[in-house]
């Protein structure tokens, strides 16, 4: 399968339809901050974009960052960062060090993630499938949904005796690499996935052909068994593996269940948790409507 070429997308039922498809979907911003001079789109309104931009340069690897800082991220003047640190600071986004000139987020953006997350519906539908998967495993299961080029964690059970991988809510992890990622581009209309593809080759140009092999093979797993691996291919001898959901809600979701090797090898995955993790999105779809 040839993921330039062949536009022929054969996938399970979960395959998303172009008329399923947001309009906008092809004017989606994935990387904002080097798009916002475009003048044609009177609804856009760039001052706001930017303030939001500026909150996503914080990360747990980067807490805190200085108006220099946010400027070499961004690529905006830092006259123009200045006032927009200055504006959310008074805003409470954003507070300022008490030991330094850098800024960090403050507790106004914490609504945001709280609202956000007590919103998702499925997660009390989900969560005791995803345990029990868990601990069976004796590995981490998740659910994740898409956020430009990467994948977002929105639940993460851990098994029983699982300390090897612990990985939070809000946890981001790569869409061409993870196992979530490819369950999440097979899913996708044609449209949109040649969209992201296009994207990921644009900014992975020097990995592009290794990328494109790679998710060559998970669409044909997709396309053939309903779900994804990533074998050491995201983390090294971290195995995986991942299926879609379509949520009339949320959107398209994937599931996954991931160990060291030593815990899932790719035998494992695929003669055991494989079949279990379909089975688990197989009982969590039969009750979505159930109230």
């Amino acid at each position: 399968m040839n993921l330039i070429g062949d536009n022929r997308r054969h996938m399970t039922n979960d395959t998303l339809t172009d008329e399923d498809a947001n309009n906008e979907m092809h004017i989606e911003l994935l990387e904002p901050i080097a798009e916002m001079r475009d003048k044609n789109d009177r609804q856009f309104v760039t001052a706001l974009a930017r303030g939001l931009e500026l909150l996503r340069c914080f990360t747990p690897q980067r807490p805190y960052l200085g108006n220099q800082d946010l400027s070499q991220l961004t690529g905006l003047p830092k006259g123009t960062i200045t006032r927009l640190t200055y504006t959310l600071v008074k805003l409470g986004y954003l507070k300022q060090s008490t030991t330094s000139s850098k800024y960090q987020l403050s507790t106004g953006v914490l609504g945001f993630g709280y609202t956000m997350m007590t919103n998702i519906s499925i997660n009390n539908l989900a969560t005791p499938y995803m345990e029990e998967l868990a601990d069976y495993a004796n590995s981490a299961v998740a659910m994740a949904t898409r956020d430009r080029l990467m994948m977002v964690y929105l639940n993460v059970v851990q098994g029983a005796g699982s300390t090897t991988m612990q990985r939070n809510i809000g946890s981001y992890l790569p869409i061409h690499l993870s196992s979530m990622g490819r369950a999440c581009l097979a899913s996708m209309p044609p449209a949109e996935q040649e969209f992201i593809l296009n994207a990921i080759r644009s900014k992975y140009k020097d990995d592009w052909l290794k990328i494109r092999r790679g998710l060559d093979k998970a669409f044909q797993d997709y396309e053939d068994y309903g779900y994804c691996f990533s074998i050491s291919e995201w983390q090294k001898d971290v195995n995986a593996v991942a299926i879609a959901l379509m949520h009339p809600t949320e959107g398209l979701l994937t599931f996954n269940c991931g160990a060291p090797s030593f815990i899932l090898s790719r035998t494992k995955l695929e003669e055991d948790i494989a079949p279990r993790l379909l089975h688990m999105k197989n009982m969590i779809e039969s009750n979505l409507y159930i109230s």
